[in-house]
């Protein structure tokens, strides 16, 4: 197999892998590019399992973590620098330590720029130090795609705050229930996965397909949630 098959291959096998991470070819191209918002109210396992594969795939071919220019290597045991990133925020004057910096560049280039990661990971050369592009802001999205159901709850409820209470209530739903979902959540998953429209169904249908099933009127998205929730 020559080189420019290898690479094929891999490239081709890095998808198959995150389709049946997924679930299948639709959900797939529906959450691929899906990580720069809110997390998806009916695939948010899926979404959060695609954005854990992501991570994993990046780390097993860059590992470590990047060499800012401002601040120099993140203080952590037993990690080497194996790639740069831009310091376009001013990482000395906000007092950003380098790995905040780095997790918002691995974010970063695992949902705006995977196509990259995957060429030069699947490729036979790269760069000794690999230069990625990174965005702070996106540290702010990083937050709402990764749990840990073991995490001490104070932690859980801080995240849980930066999302609607509908999107909340989903989330806990998949981190804690350990019940199946309801036949009305699974109907809501199929038409969307399917692309079906919606036009024909009553309107109370038509909020909770874009809301979530525990949506509430006059509780937007961002207003967090309050203390007795």
């Amino acid at each position: 197999m020559g080189s420019r098959d290898m690479k094929d291959y891999k490239l081709g096998q890095a998808i198959c892998d995150q389709i049946r991470v997924a679930g299948s070819v639709k959900i797939y191209n529906r959450l691929k590019d899906s990580f720069t918002g809110p997390p998806d109210i009916y695939f948010i396992k899926e979404q959060f399992a695609l954005y854990k594969w992501r991570k994993d795939f990046f780390l097993a071919h860059f590992p470590g973590v990047p060499l800012c220019p401002t601040l120099g290597p993140a203080l952590l045991p037993s990690f080497e620098d194996t790639w740069t990133t831009d310091c376009n925020f001013g990482c000395d004057k906000m007092g950003i330590s380098s790995e905040i910096h780095g997790m918002a560049a691995i974010h970063y280039n695992i949902t705006e720029n995977f196509d990259q990661i995957l060429e030069l990971a699947s490729g036979d050369s790269r760069p000794d130090h690999p230069h990625f592009p990174t965005d702070y802001c996106s540290i702010w999205f990083q937050h709402k795609f990764e749990w840990d159901k073991d995490e001490k709850e104070d932690k859980i409820l801080q995240k849980l705050n930066t999302v609607d209470l509908s999107t909340a209530v989903h989330i806990i739903c998949v981190l804690y229930s350990c019940s199946p979902p309801s036949l009305l959540q699974l109907a809501m998953r199929k038409v969307l996965e399917l692309g079906l429209s919606l036009v024909n169904i009553p309107e109370e249908l038509q909020v909770m397909a874009g809301m979530g099933l525990y949506y509430i009127q006059g509780r937007e998205a961002f207003d967090g949630l309050e203390k007795k929730e």
